[in-house]
């Protein structure tokens, strides 16, 4: 199997916009200065800046700003609106000397998600996951507030796409620069106002990943990436990032954070963290973060708001509402109250004719899922440390197949490497599948269905129709453990 390799391209750094905000705060930004800053560092530049280390320790109970509702982007009002794209215009038109300018900030992400300068650094594909990120966005937040002068009340929005399913207007209309929440690599079908594929980012994929109560399986843990990270996190990425080589912004690791789309997707993802712990109640471990020291003590750099670099653990952003000073509203999703776990083994490569990754069980555990899938109650299949080919990326839908029968049971975002290694190394994932309605052909004691993950069309040949193809599979599943999750009765 050939996959796509990822040329090198040459780079050209950000020109500076005319204005110079360094140190200001900027409460409205006319049109005309939009227009004028034409350089908006779609480009990324050569190599990658020297990463910010040790700094000021975040003390908990230090932020004293009140605590306010992050919202969607759709219940921005008018005013709202204008203060985020004044503040986006005033980033971007910051000098190359400041520590929080567009470009660096960008960077941060390259530094830390994408291992740039060959730093061990990544923390993609573990529980690091999600307390980066969120610390990531909280200094990134006060960036933006003071430069708008409004560190009290600004809030970055989130775009909750389980209910947009087209990407929020103010960040794609006008198509141009200028608008300061507009950026030229993204597919053009979103771009010109499509929808979201069908399967990404549901209400009924988060209520699946709501019904994992382990935070190892949802989260991550030291060595492994959780199954939000692969989807929806993962696909929406690659929905919104150019199909093409070489695969910008948001479509790579290391230039994702040039779209200021990209905060406004881990918003949400961020705030379906903080719904799953909102879900815990009394003593045990569901529903909770880690307690781990070796967690509880990971700690990363930042440059603050007054280009100050300070450093943050991942104890001290799981409290976002005391100590970093926001909110969300509590999730309306319909969460199965209890799992019944059934033990099963995901059986590959037997000698040949090798019919691909099928499901071995008991003959108890068959009667209950078959019973379960007919009584259309939901059955979820949860695949730890499943290993992904070297090199790939893009967005793979997950197939149970008898034959010519092809029953979709999930997808899996896999999001270009910007270090541009044709053989970049995946860490293991954690993908959550459901098989509800593939249950019956899964577990046929004669032939049963087989899994398979096979890359999606639009993204095998861009700019080719559907019909002129056939679905590439690209790889078969292997898993570390399985198991099968019912809901008790």
């Amino acid at each position: 199997m050939k996959f796509d390799s990822i040329s090198i391209l040459n780079r050209r750094r950000f020109l500076q916009g005319a204005a110079s905000l360094a140190g200001g705060a900027v409460l409205a930004t006319s049109s005309s200065t939009l227009t004028a800053l034409t350089a908006f560092a779609q480009d990324p530049p050569s190599g990658c800046p020297a990463p910010p280390t040790g700094g000021t320790h975040f003390v908990p109970g230090s932020d004293t700003r009140p605590i306010v509702l992050r919202k969607s982007i759709s219940a921005l009002s008018a005013a709202e609106l204008t203060k985020l794209q004044s503040a986006y215009a005033a980033l971007r038109a910051l000098p190359a000397s400041d520590k929080r300018t567009w470009v660096l900030q960008a960077d941060m992400h390259a530094l830390f998600c994408d291992s740039c300068n060959n730093l061990n650094t990544d923390i993609h594909g573990s529980w690091s996951f999600f307390p980066w990120h969120r610390g990531y966005l909280y200094y990134y937040e006060r960036i933006l507030g003071k430069l708008v002068g409004d560190m009290d009340h600004f809030r970055l929005p989130y775009w909750d796409w389980e209910n947009i399913r087209t990407l929020p207007t103010p960040y794609r209309s006008p198509g141009s620069s200028g608008n300061s929440l507009w950026d030229n690599k993204r597919r053009p079908g979103l771009a010109g106002g499509g929808n979201l594929p069908v399967a990404d980012g549901t209400t009924a994929r988060i209520t699946t990943l709501y019904g994992l109560t382990d935070f190892d399986s949802f989260g991550g843990d030291a060595s492994g990436g959780g199954a939000v990270e692969a989807n929806p996190h993962g696909t929406i990425h690659v929905d919104v990032g150019q199909a093409a080589n070489p695969f910008e912004d948001m479509g790579n690791l290391g230039y994702a954070a040039r779209d200021p789309l990209f905060f406004a997707h881990h918003g949400n993802i961020d705030k379906l963290w903080s719904g799953w712990n909102d879900l815990a109640s009394g003593a045990g471990t569901s529903y909770k973060n880690p307690t781990s020291s070796t967690f509880l003590n990971l700690r990363w750099s930042f440059y603050d708001e007054n280009q100050n670099v300070v450093s943050i653990s991942a104890a001290d952003v799981l409290d976002h509402k005391d100590n970093l000073r926001y909110i969300y509203k509590s999730p309306r999703f319909v969460i199965p109250p209890l799992w019944l776990i059934l033990q099963c083994e995901l059986i590959c490569c037997l000698p040949d004719p090798d019919p691909g990754p099928w499901l071995r069980v008991t003959e108890q555990v068959r009667e209950t899922v078959i019973q379960t899938a007919r009584a259309s109650s939901p059955v979820v299949l949860v695949l730890r440390g499943v290993t992904l080919p070297s090199g790939i990326s893009g967005n793979f839908d997950v197939f149970a197949t008898r034959g010519e029968r092809r029953i979709l049971v999930g997808s899996i975002g896999v999001i270009a490497h910007g270090d541009r290694k044709e053989q970049h190394a995946h860490k293991p994932v954690t993908l959550v599948l459901d098989i509800t309605e593939a249950a019956p052909d899964l577990f046929l004691k004669d032939k049963p269905a087989t899994l398979h993950a096979y890359r999606r069309i639009e993204d095998q040949k861009p700019g080719i129709t559907a019909k002129a193809q056939k679905l590439e599979e690209v790889f078969q599943l292997k898993a570390e453990r399985a198991e099968i999750r019912v809901a008790k009765r």
